[in-house]
């Protein structure tokens, strides 16, 4: 029994094992009902395939702009004559960009009876006094100028570092410089304006026009065969009438020159508006019978003086034998005069007179009604007045009326300096600045 029970579990073994052959892809112990206690098939995890790094691209290079060129900020004219710095100007306008300075060099030059007219937005300027000199010669008339600002465009203008030189002829009424159209916020300084019979400066005609002129020397601008004109600084106000309003920055400012044989240093008319102030000035022979300083009335144009502001100024005479007229004359127009200093060579500190109507109207168009005058020298030994103050028709200026002898109620000056005056303008504008 034993053995037949051995014969038949190998047999069953056997044939367990030709049915595993058979299956052996299924799994043998399942096959051959591998009995309970008997471990699971392991799993296998295959391992995963590595993903290959990308290999880094190269950024494109960055694409850099080129810079602009810089904007340009001035031009050099070759030489002071008329035609290299009309070229110049002329490039200055073609660049189409405000606020380029023309810059002209040291020279003498004849520009005989041309005018170079100047677009406002452009600085002028030359080497220096006496050191660019600029000169006319020829009959010219007296609407023509050695050189013309043209502030229609409502630019600025400025001008600065030359000489101008005027024909010195009474038969030839010339002018310096000119300041055309309604120039606002305007800048003339170290410049010498000599020897033109109507005027080195003239600022007209147009309502509105402000700047200011300062450190220039106005010298001989006068002809004593002319007896006429003869102005350092002429404003001319184009026949607007406005409100009077003193202390403010709209009017043409006059401060720090010095002048020397002008008829008058400054004179104005045809609603013009402007301030006289820290200015020195010394009368000439030739020039002894008239204001140092002037308003005129209503005379030769639409309308007098608008309104003056005359102060800290000083006034003497470079001749001893006879004696000025008057340091300031006013013919009409509102304003105040105060802290003037003037030596006894002159026999008037103040001189109130009327023009265009007769004595004894009153109003006179255009006539002094609100002068406001304190604290200048009287010098009474000259015997004019006790105060200094010399009134040609009371009948039509009178004291408390029209003209007051104490501080306007409520006024002051407007700042000194300018603040038009900046640094470049200090140092002879703009040529030095521009080439540094």
């Amino acid at each position: 029994m034993k053995n037949s029970t051995s014969k038949r579990h190998i047999h069953s073994e056997t044939k367990c094992l030709k049915i595993g052959a058979s299956l052996i892809v299924i799994g043998m112990i399942a096959a051959c009902g591998g009995g309970s206690g008997s471990a699971p098939p392991p799993t296998f995890t295959p391992t995963p395939m590595p993903v290959p790094t990308p290999s880094p691209v190269a950024s494109p290079p960055p694409v850099i702009a080129p810079s602009p060129p810089p904007p340009v900020t001035s031009i050099a004219a070759s030489s002071c004559t008329f035609s290299a710095v009309t070229e110049a100007v002329n490039a200055a306008i073609a660049l189409a960009q405000p606020a380029i300075s023309v810059l002209v060099p040291a020279g003498d030059c004849n520009w005989g009876v041309q005018q170079l007219t100047v677009p406002a937005g452009i600085k002028l300027s030359g080497a220096g006094q006496d050191v660019t000199t600029i000169r006319r010669s020829g009959m010219v008339p007296n609407t023509t100028y050695l050189i013309a600002f043209d502030c229609s465009n409502g630019r600025r203008a400025a001008f600065s570092g030359m000489t101008l030189v005027g024909n010195g002829n009474g038969n030839i009424q010339d002018k310096g410089l000119g300041l055309l159209n309604g120039c606002a916020d305007f800048t003339v300084t170290n410049t010498k304006f000599t020897h033109f019979v109507f005027a080195g400066l003239y600022v007209g005609d147009h309502a509105g026009q402000r700047g200011v002129i300062y450190k220039n020397n106005f010298i001989d601008n006068y002809s004593d065969t002319l007896k006429n004109l003869g102005y350092g600084v002429a404003v001319y106000g184009g026949a607007a009438w406005p409100t009077l309003a003193l202390g403010t920055p709209d009017a043409v400012f006059v401060e720090d020159n010095y002048f020397s044989g002008n008829r008058h240093n400054i004179a104005s008319n045809n609603g013009s508006v402007y301030v006289f102030r820290h200015n020195t000035i010394v009368g000439q022979l030739p020039a002894k019978d008239y204001s140092m300083t002037d308003a005129h009335g209503l005379s030769s144009s639409d309308r007098g003086s608008r309104s003056f502001e005359i102060y800290e100024n000083h006034y003497s005479t470079g001749f001893t034998a006879v004696r000025q007229r008057t340091a300031i004359g006013i013919r009409g127009g509102d304003g105040v005069i105060f802290n003037n200093v003037v030596t006894p060579t002159i026999n008037r500190t103040v001189e109130l007179m009327t023009e265009g109507f007769p004595c004894g109207t009153y109003p006179g168009p255009d006539q002094i009604r609100s002068v406001y005058i304190w604290n200048n020298s009287a010098n009474p030994s000259n015997g004019y007045s006790l105060n200094g103050i010399d009134i040609e028709c009371p009948y039509s200026i009178g004291l408390n009326r029209d003209y007051f002898l104490m501080p306007k109620p409520g006024y002051t000056p407007y700042i000194y300096p300018h603040p038009l005056r900046g640094p470049l303008e200090e140092a002879a504008i703009y040529w030095p600045a521009m080439t540094s």
